[in-house]
C-alpha cells in the first residue's frame, strides 16, 4: 500500500508526535483468569498481566525491519528507579512507559515499520493510557478488546497503517479517551454511533479511508470536539442538527467525500473557535449562510466543488484571519462583494466557474498579501480595474472567459512575481503594454481571444 500523507493545516492533532470472533491462540495466565471479576488484583498479577500482553504484541508481529522490539526479551531483574525501587523488566522496553507501581501506561512505537496483526491482549492492560502504533504496516482489524480500556485510555493513535475492516463499536466504551486517529487505512463501513459516548473526545481522524454511510446524528455529544477530519471517504447525507453543538470545533474537514448533501447551517455562525472548514468535492447546496461571518478566527475556507448557489454573502468580508478562500465551482451568482477589499491577510481567492456578475470592486486592489487571483470562467464584465495591480506579490492571476473589455493598463508591470496571466476569451483590446516586459518571471502568457495588438516586449 503506498502511504498517503497528511495535509500539513489537518491533523498534526496538537500532540509531539468487525468484531473478531476468533479466539487468540495465546493462553491467559491462568492466575489472570482465576481472578474474581470484583476483586482487585494485587501488583504482582498485573505485571504478570500486562508482560503476557506485551509478549502477545510481540508474538502478532510479522516483521520487525529496524529491530524495535530487540530488547523486548524476559529475563531476570528490574529496572531500578531514581528513588531505589525496582520496576518490571519491561518498562524499559522500546515504546514502554510505567508510572511507579511498574504498570504499563504508555505504547509509542512510531514510524518503526512493524508490520503484523494487533493482539486482543492489549485489552488486558488496564492502565494503559497512550496507544500509539502509527505509520507502520499492521494489517487485520482493530481488535474490538480495546474498548475494555475504558477507564484509562486517552490516545488512540493508528494512523497511517494498513488495518481494515469496520471500526469496532467497542471503542465507544472508551470514555476516557480524547485522541481517536484512525486515518490513512482501508476502513469500511459506518462511523458507529456508540462513538457518540466518548463524551471527552477532542481530536477525531478518520480521513483517507472507504467509510461509507451518514455522520451519527448524535455527535453533538461531542461537545469537547475540537478537530474532525474525515475527508477521503464515501461519506453521505446532511449535516445532523445536532452539529450545532460543535462550538469548540477549530477544524473541520468532510472534503472530498463527494456524497455529503443538504445546506451549511446557520449556526455555523456560532463556531467562533473555527480555523480550517473544508467541504469541497461534495454535494453541498443551497446559499453559503450570512452567519459565516461569526466565524471570526477562520484562516481557510474551502468550499469549491459543490453546488452552492445565491450569492457570495458580505459578511465574508468580516473574515479578516482568512488567508484561503475557494468558492470556484460551484453556481454561485450576483456580484463580487465590495467586503472582500477587507481580508487584507488573504494569499489565494479563487471564485472562478460560477456565474458571476458585475465589475471586479477595485477594492480587491487592498488585497497586498494576495498570491492567487481566479475569477476565470464567470460572466464578470467592465474593465480590468487600476487598483488590481497592487497585488504586488500576484503570482497567478486568471481572469479568462468573462466579458471583460477595454484595454490593459500599463500597471500590469508592478507585478513582478507574477508567474501565469491568463486573459484569453474576453473582449480586452488595444497595444499590449511595453512594461509586460517588466514580468521576467513569467511563465504562461494566455492573450488568444481577444483584439490586442503590438509585440510582446
Amino acid at each position: 500500500m503506498q502511504k498517503r500523507k497528511k495535509f500539513a493545516t489537518e491533523m498534526a492533532f496538537f500532540i509531539n508526535t468487525w468484531h473478531a470472533q476468533i479466539l487468540p491462540v495465546l493462553v491467559v495466565p491462568a492466575l489472570f483468569l482465576a481472578t474474581p471479576s470484583a476483586a482487585v488484583p494485587d501488583a504482582s498479577t498485573v505485571s504478570v498481566v500486562q508482560l503476557e500482553a506485551l509478549l502477545a504484541f510481540k508474538k502478532g508481529v510479522t516483521a520487525d525491519p529496524r529491530g524495535a522490539l530487540s530488547n523486548w526479551t524476559v529475563g531476570s531483574g528490574g529496572v531500578a528507579t531514581a528513588a531505589g525501587g525496582l520496576l518490571p523488566r519491561h518498562c524499559s522496553w522500546t515504546g514502554i512507559a510505567c508510572d511507579g507501581a511498574g504498570h504499563v501506561t504508555s505504547i509509542r512505537l512510531v514510524e518503526t515499520r512493524l508490520r503484523g496483526t494487533l493482539t486482543p491482549f492489549l485489552g488486558n492492560i488496564s492502565t494503559l493510557q497512550i496507544l500509539d502504533l502509527s505509520s507502520n504496516n499492521f494489517v487485520g482489524a482493530i481488535p474490538p478488546q480495546l474498548g475494555q480500556l475504558g477507564d484509562q485510555l486517552e490516545q488512540l493513535i493508528l494512523y497511517d497503517n494498513i488495518f481494515s475492516g469496520a471500526i469496532p463499536p467497542e471503542l465507544g466504551d472508551l470514555r476516557s479517551l480524547q485522541i481517536l486517529d484512525l486515518a490513512n487505512n482501508t476502513l469500511h463501513g459506518g462511523i458507529p454511533r456508540r462513538l457518540c459516548n466518548c463524551s471527552a473526545l477532542w481530536a477525531l481522524g478518520m480521513e483517507f479511508n472507504n467509510l461509507t454511510g451518514t455522520i451519527p446524528g448524535c455527535i453533538g455529544n461531542l461537545s469537547n470536539l475540537k478537530i474532525f477530519v474525515a475527508y477521503f471517504n464515501n461519506l453521505e447525507g446532511e449535516l445532523a442538527p445536532s452539529f450545532a453543538a460543535l462550538t469548540r470545533l477549530q477544524t473541520l474537514d468532510l472534503s472530498d467525500n463527494n456524497f455529503f448533501s443538504g445546506s451549511i447551517p446557520p449556526a455555523i455562525g456560532n463556531f467562533s473557535n473555527l480555523k480550517i472548514l473544508q467541504l469541497f468535492e461534495n454535494q453541498f447546496s443551497g446559499a453559503i449562510p450570512r452567519e459565516i461571518g461569526g466565524c471570526r478566527n477562520l484562516i481557510m475556507l474551502n468550499a469549491y466543488s459543490n453546488r452552492f448557489t445565491g450569492a457570495i454573502p458580505s459578511e465574508v468580508g468580516e473574515l479578516t484571519n482568512l488567508h484561503y478562500l475557494r468558492l470556484y465551482d460551484n453556481a454561485l451568482s450576483s456580484g463580487i462583494p465590495r467586503s472582500l477589499g477587507r481580508l487584507t491577510e488573504l494569499a489565494v481567492l479563487e471564485i472562478s466557474q460560477n456565474q458571476l456578475t458585475g465589475s471586479i470592486p477595485p477594492e480587491l486592489g487592498m488585497l497586498r498579501s494576495l498570491r492567487r487571483l481566479s475569477l476565470s470562467y464567470n460572466k464578470l464584465s467592465g474593465d480590468i480595474p487600476e487598483e488590481l495591480f497592487d497585488c504586488d506579490v500576484l503570482l497567478v492571476l486568471s481572469l479568462a472567459e468573462n466579458s471583460f473589455s477595454g484595454g490593459l493598463s500599463r500597471r500590469v508591470g508592478r507585478l513582478s512575481e507574477l508567474r501565469w496571466l491568463d486573459l484569453q476569451g474576453n473582449a480586452l483590446s488595444g497595444m499590449i503594454p511595453e512594461e509586460m516586459g517588466n514580468l521576467t518571471k513569467l511563465t504562461v502568457l494566455l492573450l488568444r481571444g481577444n483584439r490586442f495588438f503590438g509585440p510582446i516586449a
